[in-house]
């Protein structure tokens, strides 16, 4: 994922907060919610449950607590308006950029199919195993459901799209940029081996014994490794770079030497022992791709158009956004 990518995720992840916040209290103020909007966002004494207004037949209406510690309860109207107070602002900033970058969108006739969403998506997964494992890390570190990825995929390429409207990058253009930079071009070169991690030499010299008697080397991986990052896909490490630094040095001197199916140790490591087997070599060209040098073409009208953030400041003036957030409701 490229630094801008990230960013833009990172963002993207700050926000979803105050957006779903902002959702509940828009729809409550929406639904006749009423309050002071100079509260204090926090629960004051006067939180404190009171009798409410009263009902046709003259009853009093406890008003509806959402929180309480002791004897003192923040109330739904006192709730509403903290989240007005601290998070009201993001929700109506998130709101107007992306309703001046649709109207723009709707007038230059800019127009993103599933498809392109689906593109973008799949970009935004290199470097993950799966798209399995892609949404899992944006849920459980980020907070970001597929849907959210997905909304967040169709403004960015109508932002970008906006954006690069006037700027023509012609075929010569790419031609010309992979012979200038042909290193980012070079075929990579991968491998994809397994291990099994103990904690001892005997220990590994007893996985040897079994993997020699026809214990499947996946199996045992699950069963006996200590390496937490792996055991659970029977050793496996995915498809990586052949010269991937982070691969230990002993590993990497004995997987060059072995042919697919092979298994060697086995070796010592700085604290424990290791064995392994080699499940894959392979060499990927990157312009066999059909789709890299459209998205170089891409690539190279962003390089020559604003930044995305300035796109944003110049829509939301040509649209006269305004915020009313800070007058009475």
């Amino acid at each position: 994922m490229s630094k801008e990518k990230l960013l833009w995720t990172v963002c993207i992840g700050l926000a979803v907060l105050s957006a779903v916040l902002g959702v509940l209290l828009f729809q409550a103020v929406a639904g006749g919610s009423k309050g002071n909007s100079n509260a204090d966002p926090t629960p004051p004494s006067s939180s404190i449950s009171q009798p409410g207004p009263g009902t046709a037949n003259g009853e009093e209406e406890p008003k509806r607590p959402v929180a309480q510690a002791g004897d003192i309860a923040l109330e739904e109207d006192a709730f509403l308006e903290g989240l007005k107070e601290m998070y009201g602002a993001e929700y109506v900033n998130h709101w107007l950029k992306r309703t001046v970058v649709q109207l723009e969108a709707q007038a230059l006739g800019i127009s993103i199919s599933r498809s392109d969403i689906d593109d973008e998506l799949e970009r935004m997964q290199i470097g993950y195993d799966s798209p399995e494992e892609y949404f899992r890390v944006m849920r459980e570190q980020l907070g970001l459901t597929e849907e959210t990825l997905r909304n967040d995929a169709l403004y960015r390429l109508m932002l970008e799209g906006i954006a690069t409207y006037h700027i023509e990058v012609t075929d010569a253009d790419v031609e010309r940029y992979i012979e200038e930079n042909p290193e980012e071009f070079a075929p990579v070169h991968e491998i994809r081996y397994a291990q099994i991690a103990t904690a001892t030499e005997e220990q590994s010299m007893r996985v040897l014994e079994q993997l020699e008697n026809g214990v499947d080397f996946g199996l045992l991986a699950k069963d006996v490794s200590i390496d937490s990052a792996t055991s659970a896909d029977g050793g496996d490490s995915g498809w990586v770079a052949a010269d991937d630094p982070f691969i230990a040095e002993e590993i990497a001197l004995a997987l060059e030497q072995m042919n697919v199916g092979d298994v060697e140790g086995p070796l010592k490591l700085s604290d424990h022992w290791v064995i392994v087997t080699l499940l894959g070599r392979r060499t990927i060209d990157p312009l066999d791709d059909s789709s890299v040098k459209e998205t170089l073409r891409r690539e190279i009208a962003l390089s020559q158009a604003p930044s995305l953030f300035e796109v944003e400041a110049y829509l939301l003036k040509k649209y006269n956004a305004v915020d009313f957030l800070g007058q009475d409701w």
